[in-house]
This record gives C-alpha cells, structure tokens and sequence, in this order.
C-alpha cells in the first residue's frame, strides 16, 4: 500500500482540469528540458497567464538521452522529467508529463514516481511502444485493456491523494500505416470513437487523437470527435502549411492543443543550420532565417 502523498496537492491536478474546455483549449508548446521550460515560462513576465500549464513530449525528452522515442526507458523520463518539474512547481504551473504506455507492466510504479516528481496529469497511449505501428491492431492494445489501464493510473494517483490527476488517453489508431487489412478510414474512424468514448467512460479527461508526427486527422474528423466526445478532445497542432492553426481548432470546439516533438524540431533545425553558417565562414546574425 502507498501511503506517501504527492508534492502538489489535488487543488493543482483540479486545476489543471479545469483549464481543458471545449471551445476555449488548453494549449502546451511541449518542452523538454530546463532550458525549453525556462524559456516558456518566461513568457508569462511580458504576457501573464499566457502560459497555464506545462507538458513535456517525451520524444523531446529521449533524444536528450540520444535514444530513439520508443526506446526511452522510465528512469530516462524520470531524470528528463525531474529536471523539469521544480521549475514548473516553482512558477505555480501545472505539470503534465509524456508517460507513453505507462511502461507496460510497471504501470503503477510509473504514476507514483511521476507524481513524486511533481506531475498532476500523463499522456497514456493505447499502443505498444516497442510495436511500431506497421502491424495493423496488433500494435494496439484492446479496448477493454486500455480502458482499465486508464482507471488503474486514476486508482493510483487517488492513493496518493490525487483524485483528479489528469488522464489525456491517446488512441493511436490513426497512425497505423499502412490500414490494418481490409480497414477503411471510415472504419479507423469509428474504432477511434469506440475507444475514445471507453476511455472517457473510464475516468480519462479527454482523448487524444494522434495522427503522427504531421498531425494528420483532417478538420471533418475532428467535428466528428468533436461531437462524439463532446468537445473532450485533444489533437495534435499539425506540422505542414496547410494545417489548422490553433485559431481554426478552438472554433472547432477542442479542448486541448499540444505540439509533441514540433518544439524539439524546430530548435534542433535552427541550432544546425546556424552552426552550420558559422562553420561555412558566415556571421551569427542574419536578416532572417
């Protein structure tokens, strides 16, 4: 029996809550280390209340380790996510972290441990890491499995004094490539219902639909979800042109934006291209990049 409480009482986790609602989202620029949380949390002396709450990604977070996202072990996400959490507890910001699967069997060591950390809420997935997503449903867990995963987390976090620790349950779904045989999107589709509406049954606060790393669920499926989950729904800001802007999302009734692995991305593209000029005989400054 547990019987250590967390570092943050349940008034942060009821927090964190209550900042998801359907048409007005809660939305995370994932971060990843102390250095990307300081620099997010920063905008709150220009902008206050600009930033609400903190997310980590844990792709972000693995390649701090140079390991691939899949092979990310729980003590490596623990160390990412110990470096982060003082900060966020010191800027009175809640934390919800990267949990992937929950670690398979470990499932309840990972939630106290993060919650020791200082995280009122956890990303749990539906799929197998170690899986991949190239073997159609055998990369997922079944729904019944899943949906009582999600209520174990919940029955953990309550031990230790968190009742309303935060459950965002991703369904990945959408990203098996290619469709499980004989699958249609339409298919995908209501399978993404069936297990999103389970998991919701099962005490989570809203369901995240990924659909990969370019974030591809299109602006008719999200009113579907939308509709289906009323308005419990969290999606991925999409990476190319012609995605939505987190504008176009709120109007569609969201309840949560995050960015995954887009910050870690963009950083890392920027670092080489500069490094690069410079290397090549150019300045650090430039007009633009």
């Amino acid at each position: 029996m547990v019987t250590e409480t967390a570092p943050v009482n349940n008034g942060v986790a009821l927090r964190l809550k209550s900042l998801h609602k359907p048409g007005d989202p809660l939305v995370f620029t994932n971060i990843y280390d102390a250095a990307s949380t300081n620099a997010v949390i920063s905008l709150n002396k220009a902008s206050p209340c600009l930033v609400k709450a903190l997310a980590t990604t844990s792709y972000g977070i693995a390649n701090t380790f140079s390991v691939p996202d899949a092979a990310l072990t729980l003590n490596q996400n623990l160390a990412g996510i110990q470096k982060i959490a003082p900060i966020a507890r010191s800027a009175g910001l809640p934390l919800t972290v990267d949990l992937q699967d929950g670690y398979g069997e470990f499932l309840d060591t990972s939630v106290y441990r993060i919650i020791r950390a200082g995280a009122v809420g956890a990303n749990i997935e539906d799929s197998y890491p170690e899986k991949g997503f190239g073997h159609g449903m055998s990369c997922l867990r079944s729904v019944e499995e899943s949906a009582e995963r999600i209520r174990l987390v919940i029955r953990y976090a309550a031990q230790v004094e968190l009742p309303d620790f935060v459950v965002n349950a991703r369904t990945d779904v959408l990203r098996l490539k290619p469709n499980p045989e004989g699958w249609t999107r339409e298919m995908m589709i209501q399978e993404v219902v069936k297990r999103g509406k389970a998991f919701l049954e099962a005490g989570a606060t809203c369901v995240f639909v990924w659909g990969g790393a370019a974030g591809e669920v299109t602006k008719e499926e999200i009113q579907l979800l939308v509709k289906e989950f009323n308005g419990r729904l969290a999606v991925k800001l999409a990476d190319g042109r012609d995605g939505l802007s987190v504008k176009e999302l709120t109007e569609l009734g969201v309840c949560r934006v995050s960015m995954g692995a887009g910050l870690y991305s963009d950083d890392m593209d920027a670092l080489q291209k500069k490094a690069e000029r410079i290397l090549k005989g150019g300045q650090l400054w430039v007009e633009a990049e």
